[in-house]
């Protein structure tokens, strides 16, 4: 099992819509880097889920339901340049852990998402997430 961050506006997508509707399809991201991490991703992945500005805190916790795919709707050759992933909700956080709380965290320094925190799908060390678990139970 690996650990991700999935990192959204609140105003284009929230968290809350994911939980509402169970599962969706978690498509529109274009960041080569987002894309090659998506590709990655196995079901039963944990994900942060995280809410950038104006929140900019994590807020709950989600898994992987599917593998990446094509993003349906895409022109026949851009197939395989946009992938897509089905998230499920599992749960909220005690309480909200914010980036200035991941930044003064010793054991974060080195997060992939802090170094470039414009990425909406980072990779996460099994240690930065029992951080941030601790973190959210603070």
């Amino acid at each position: 099992m690996n650990y991700w961050l999935f990192s959204t506006e609140p105003d284009s997508y929230p968290w809350q819509k994911v939980e509402r509707e169970k599962r969706v399809r978690w498509d529109g991201i274009r960041g080569g880097a987002a894309q090659k991490h998506m590709r990655l991703i196995r079901p039963g992945d944990v994900i942060l889920a995280y809410h950038s500005a104006p929140e900019k805190s994590v807020v709950g916790l989600a898994k992987a339901a599917s593998t990446s795919y094509s993003e349906p709707g895409i022109p026949a050759e851009e197939k395989d340049k946009w992938h897509v992933i089905d998230v499920a909700w599992t749960s909220w956080l005690s309480h909200p852990v914010p980036i200035a709380a991941m930044r003064k965290a010793r054991a974060l320094s080195k997060m992939k998402f802090l170094i470039m925190p414009r990425l909406s799908i980072s990779p996460v060390t099994p240690a930065e997430y029992k951080t941030l678990l601790a973190l959210s139970k603070a």
